[in-house]
């Protein structure tokens, strides 16, 4: 069976084409409009084809070229309206590429999703905190500074350096918060890690979730989990297995969870400075009985519950360096909540737990001997010219001695020190029942006066 179209259907279909042709041209010379308003303020700008699919949904410009009055230059292959084009369903850039003062950063391509406009000025995005950005993806990013100028204003800071990042995808995004991010395949060098000198890192999972206060100095995170990252730099080489924490304090609990952070000592003494190696060793081979290599394991959790004007928060924290020893913290604290507070937004806002007014409470630390305490004689008397028995018998005695002067609590715990080294003790537990947060306000300007003020308990096996 054939279909065929006369004369009288064909007169409104040829119209249809030509509306839908003369809709689409107004959209291209709209794209090219918005484009050359939003970027020719910043230097002289060129654009190649502008075109919008005759019943599609794609307004696209191709070629563009922004150069700066100082000759910075920004280059991008395409630029994609797709959908709608005064509600688009997403803007895609594609092979982005700026140079900036001997710096530069290369970019496949950048999506933008419902991002309300068709054109973005990304120095002011229109993004609250009330409407945020459904999403922004990103592949093949690669920022290099190595030739440009530290401090200068570039869009990606003074990182004197190299950073690849594979893909990155993040939700509900605004100008102070990030629904969620995740992270593949991010690396980077620089001959400037601060403190820690020149080197390389490589990080090949990230993800975060419900980042706040991004425009602030210290921005926190509800949960975040990481696999695999490596540090090699002058002074740290380090890797990290895995870590994820759950700092979400709404649900009245957070976790927290670190996997074989391992730190190379062995290869940090190789790069310290010849007349630091001796020493270097000497903590290196009690810590890690020779092996060079130290690994820690650490894992925590915590929970508060609200009754009234009355709260009661209780945490614990255990971390375990692979034969050597092993710390555990243990706390209950009964906690006074600010008047008018929800108990929800007052634990997961605050910052420093050291603000929390307390009605006392009791906290437990216990130290167990995996093998670091008698290591630690040997190598003291060796460096000291005496024997160990000698050793041991003038660390009782200065142990007595500041028992005496700062009470019999501060003695109890070093003598038991002494007496893991000695192995005669293999684990000490100290017990402590804290007074109110603001009397060890006043105690922290008389620290002497301190041991008095705590009810301590140590406990020796």
């Amino acid at each position: 069976m054939k279909c065929r179209l006369s004369s009288r259907h064909a007169v409104p279909f040829v119209a249809l084409l030509s509306l839908g042709a003369s809709v689409a041209q107004a959209d291209a010379e709209r794209l090219e409009a918005d484009l050359r308003a939003a970027l020719e303020r910043e230097g002289t700008l060129e654009i190649g084809e502008v075109s919008d699919e005759l019943l599609g949904s794609t307004t696209s410009a191709e070629n563009l070229t922004l150069t700066g009055d100082s000759g910075e230059r920004l280059t991008i292959a395409r630029y994609l309206v797709e959908g709608d084009y005064d509600a688009p369903e997403e803007v895609v850039l594609e092979d982005i590429e700026l140079v900036d003062r001997g710096a530069s950063m290369l970019l496949e391509r950048l999506v933008f999703e419902e991002p309300g406009q068709p054109v973005l000025d990304l120095r002011d995005l229109p993004w609250d905190e009330d409407n945020p950005l459904a999403g922004i993806s990103l592949e093949g990013l690669v920022m290099d500074q190595r030739q440009g100028k530290v401090g200068a204003d570039l869009p990606w800071g003074d990182y004197p350096g190299r950073i690849e990042i594979q893909s990155l995808g993040a939700s509900d995004v605004s100008a102070d918060a990030i629904g969620s991010l995740t992270l593949t395949g991010m690396s980077g060098s620089s001959d400037n890690f601060e403190e820690l000198g020149a080197g390389t890192f490589s990080l090949p999972s990230l993800s975060l979730t419900g980042l706040k206060g991004l425009a602030s100095d210290a921005p926190t995170v509800d949960a975040l989990e990481l696999e695999d990252l490596e540090i090699a730099t002058d002074r740290l080489v380090a890797s990290l297995e895995h870590l994820v924490a759950d700092g979400d304090m709404n649900d009245g609990e957070y976790s927290g969870r670190m996997d074989n952070l391992t730190v190379d000592l062995a290869r940090m003494i190789e790069l310290a400075p010849v007349d630091e190696r001796t020493q270097l060793r000497l903590v290196s081979n009690v810590l890690t009985d020779g092996s060079g290599q130290l690994t820690l394991d650490a894992d925590m959790d915590g929970t508060w519950e609200a009754s009234g004007a009355n709260g009661q928060v209780a945490s614990r924290f255990e971390m375990t360096a692979a034969d050597a020893f092993r710390l555990g913290f243990d706390s209950d604290l009964p906690v006074n909540l600010p008047k008018g507070q929800d108990p929800a937004a007052y634990f997961a806002g605050l910052e420093d737990w050291t603000e929390l007014d307390t009605q006392g409470g009791d906290v437990s630390l216990s130290l167990s001997d995996l093998g670091v305490f008698g290591r630690i004689a040997p190598v003291v008397a060796a460096t000291q010219g005496v024997s160990e028995d000698a050793l041991l018998e003038q660390l009782r005695t200065q142990s007595e001695g500041f028992g005496i002067m700062m009470g019999p609590q501060i003695g109890a715990v070093l003598t038991g020190l002494v007496q893991m080294m000695a192995g005669e003790a293999s684990e000490m537990s100290i017990d402590l029942s804290l007074p109110p947060s603001r009397q060890l306000q006043k105690l922290a300007q008389d620290p002497l006066g301190l041991p008095q003020a705590l009810s301590m308990e140590v406990t020796m096996d």
